[in-house]
């Protein structure tokens, strides 16, 4: 015997069980299934293609129940209130075995992403830059992941760019998590001693630093230059 069939055989031992002693089962069917440790393929086979008996059987029931003359004959051995607890009892069967077939559904877990496969689109200058006679060492990009503040100083329109949020990732070119209310791009007019006050600041301060540089704040781009350097990075 296999496993469908031993779960016909169980309703069909419920189904007599009841009319000899017109009580119903006090088993818990979920539990009933789990103990048995029915795969899933068991229980999706038994529900997709042997479960109409029991919906059968219920809608029999049913029909004795509300007046029909040939069944309320056949089923002439309950009363209402027996036939009642006989559908009830059914039902619950038929809940309890959908219920156990959703709950060994495979769910399939999204493999989270490295922090070097979240910045893989994302092209930042990666090689030491000299601006107005000084070096600066740009920043592993991967640092970015769940950080939440960076500053990035664009080589040729000498702009600096900041994001900060609770925990900033990046989607292909885009630097996501940010708040765009206090995130932006500002022109630096001196641009040694900008660079120099913002990878210098620390997580409180880099915002009012940010706020009050010269030159007003505009929008963050959607997507982030290859032109531009990764300066700061605060946790």
């Amino acid at each position: 015997m296999n496993d469908v069939d031993a779960i016909c055989e169980f309703v069909d031992t419920l189904m007599d069980d009841y009319s000899k002693t017109k009580k119903k089962s006090k088993t818990n069917f979920f539990k009933y299934f789990e103990s048995a440790k029915f795969d899933r393929k068991t229980i999706n086979e038994y529900v997709s293609d042997h479960s109409f008996t029991v919906t059968q059987q219920i809608k029999e029931l049913d029909g004795a129940l509300t007046g029909d003359k040939n069944l309320a004959e056949a089923y002439g051995q309950f009363n209402k209130s027996e036939l009642r607890d006989f559908i009830s009892m059914l039902q619950k069967f038929l809940e309890e075995a959908n219920r156990y077939k959703d709950y060994k559904k495979i769910t399939r877990r999204k493999k989270q992403k490295t922090p070097e496969q979240l910045v893989k689109g994302l092209h930042l200058i990666e090689e030491s830059v000299i601006i107005e006679n000084i070096e600066y060492e740009p920043i592993d990009k991967t640092k970015i992941i769940d950080a939440t503040s960076i500053f990035l100083v664009n080589v040729k329109t000498k702009d600096l760019l900041f994001f900060s949020g609770n925990k900033l990732s990046c989607s292909g070119a885009k630097i996501t998590g940010y708040d765009p209310n206090i995130s932006g791009v500002k022109k630096l007019k001196r641009i040694t001693e900008g660079i120099n006050s913002v990878t210098t600041s620390n997580k409180i301060a880099c915002q009012t630093i940010f706020e009050n540089l010269p030159n007003k704040r505009r929008p963050s781009p959607k997507t982030v230059s290859p032109n531009y350097i990764l300066l700061k990075v605060l946790a």
